[in-house]
C-alpha cells in the first residue's frame, strides 16, 4: 500500500492521456535526429575537414542535434512514465508488479530483439568486413561507434547486462549500438521516483520504508553521477505530468492566439536549447535545453487542432511515434554495417555536396522505414504482452494465497 502524495487543486484524478499528435510529432522528430546525426558522423568528414562554407556549417549543427535530442526524449519520457507513478501514488493505486510489466513489457519487446539484430549485424560485420575502418574500431568513430575492441563488446554476460539495463554501469554497451547508454539511464528514473516515494511517504511501517530508502541509496551508488545528472531532465517533465489537470484546464481558458504565438515562442526557444546543446554539450545547456522542452511541453499539455496539411503532416508524425522506440534501438548497427559498405575506410568519408546529402537523406528515409517494419513486428505488441504477464502475475498470486 502507498500513501497519497499531495497533488495540487483541484485533487480530482487526472484523466489518462490519450494519443497527443504535438507530443508524438516531437518524439518522432527527436528519434529522427539521431538517427541523422549517426548516419552524418559515420559517413561524413569531421566538421573541421567540411569547409566553411555558411550552408556547410549550417547543416553540419543541424545534423549535429543527436545528442540533444536525447534530451528531449528524457524530458517526455519523464512526463508520461513519471506521470503515471504520481499518478498512481496520488490515488493510492501504485502497485510494484503492474508497473514493473507495464515498464518492462515495453522496454524489452524492442530492446531483446534489437540486441539479437545487433549480434548477428556485428558478427556479419566481424566476419565480412573486417578490413573496414569501423569494425577495426578506428578512434575516428569512438564518438558513435566503439573504438576498442568490439567482438569483446558481443559476449553474452554483456548481452545479459544490457538486457537487465546494467550498459555502462557494470558492463558497456553491446557492440556497436552505443544508443543502448541512455535505456539504463531511463530504467533507473523509473525506479528512483517509487522508492523515493516509498521512502516518503509510503505505507507499510518504518520497515517497509526504511527498505525502500535502502533500496534507493543501492541504486544511486550503482548508477553513479554520470547517470544521476539526467534524473532532474527526466523529473522535469514528470512534475509537468502532476499538473496536468490544472494545466489544461488553465489552457482550455486562452485564446488560441495566445496558445497559438506561446507554442510558437516556445518551439523557437526549444530550437534555440537544441542548439547551443549541439555547439557545447554542457551540463548548463543540457538543462536549458530540458527546460525549454518542458515548457513547450507544458503548452502542449492540451493537444493542437490543426487540420487540412498541417493536421495530416503532424498525424503522420504522431502515427510514427509509435516506432520511434524501435527506431532509436536498432538503427546504429545498420548505419555502422552501411557505412562499413559505402565508406570503408575514414579517408573515404564523403564531402559535404548536395548529392552526399541527398544520400544522407536517403539512407535515413530507408532506416525510418526499417524501424517502422521492426516496430509492427515487436513494438506494436506491447499491449498483448503486458495482458499476458498481469494475467501470469495474477495466477501465480492466487496460487500462493491459496
Amino acid at each position: 500500500m502507498t500513501h497519497a502524495v499531495t497533488a495540487p487543486d483541484p485533487v480530482r484524478a487526472p484523466a489518462r492521456p490519450g494519443p497527443n499528435r504535438a507530443l508524438n510529432a516531437l518524439r518522432a522528430v527527436a528519434a529522427v535526429l539521431v538517427v541523422v546525426y549517426h548516419l552524418r558522423q559515420l559517413l561524413f568528414v569531421d566538421a573541421a575537414d567540411a569547409g566553411d562554407g555558411l550552408s556547410t556549417r549550417l547543416l553540419y549543427a543541424v545534423t549535429n542535434m543527436g545528442p540533444a535530442a536525447v534530451v528531449v526524449f528524457f524530458v517526455l519520457s519523464g512526463y508520461w512514465v513519471g506521470g503515471s507513478v504520481f499518478s498512481g501514488f496520488r490515488r493510492d493505486r501504485f502497485r510494484w508488479a503492474s508497473y514493473a510489466t507495464a515498464r518492462l513489457s515495453r522496454l524489452w519487446i524492442v530492446l531483446i530483439p534489437a540486441v539479437a539484430l545487433t549480434t548477428i549485424l556485428d558478427r556479419v560485420g566481424l566476419a565480412l568486413l573486417s578490413g573496414t575502418s569501423i569494425y577495426l574500431g578506428d578512434p575516428a568513430y569512438h564518438h558513435t561507434v566503439p573504438a576498442d575492441g568490439l567482438a569483446g563488446r558481443l559476449t553474452a554476460g554483456t548481452a545479459l547486462g544490457n538486457v537487465f539495463f546494467l550498459q555502462t554501469m557494470a558492463v558497456p554497451t553491446y557492440g556497436t549500438n552505443a544508443s543502448l547508454w541512455s535505456l539504463a539511464y531511463e530504467a533507473v528514473f523509473y525506479a528512483v521516483l517509487p522508492l523515493a516515494l516509498y521512502a516518503w511517504r509510503g505505507r507499510g511501517g518504518i520497515g517497509k520504508r526504511a527498505l525502500s530508502l535502502v533500496l534507493l541509496l543501492g541504486l544511486c551508488a550503482l548508477a553513479g553521477p554520470a547517470v544521476l545528472k539526467y534524473l532532474p531532465v527526466w523529473l522535469m517533465g514528470a512534475v509537468a505530468a502532476l499538473y496536468r489537470e490544472p494545466v489544461r484546464t488553465w489552457l482550455q481558458a486562452r485564446s488560441a492566439r495566445w496558445l497559438g504565438w506561446s507554442r510558437a515562442g516556445a518551439s523557437a526557444g526549444l530550437t534555440a536549447g537544441l542548439w547551443l546543446a549541439q555547439a557545447s554539450y554542457s551540463s548548463v545547456n543540457v538543462l536549458l535545453l530540458a527546460a525549454a522542452t518542458t515548457v513547450l511541453l507544458v503548452l502542449l499539455v492540451e493537444d493542437v487542432g490543426w487540420t487540412g496539411v498541417p493536421g495530416r503532416v503532424l498525424g503522420g508524425l504522431s502515427d510514427y511515434a509509435d516506432s520511434s522506440y524501435s527506431l532509436y534501438a536498432i538503427h546504429l548497427p545498420v548505419a555502422a554495417m552501411t557505412a562499413a559498405l559505402l565508406t570503408p575506410h575514414v579517408a573515404a568519408r564523403w564531402a559535404p555536396t548536395a548529392t552526399h546529402w541527398l544520400a544522407l537523406a536517403g539512407i535515413c528515409a530507408v532506416l525510418t522505414a526499417i524501424g517502422w517494419a521492426f516496430a509492427h513486428a515487436t513494438e506494436r505488441h506491447t499491449d498483448r504482452v503486458r495482458r499476458i504477464a498481469d494475467t501470469l502475475i495474477a495466477s501465480v498470486a492466487s496460487r500462493t494465497r491459496t
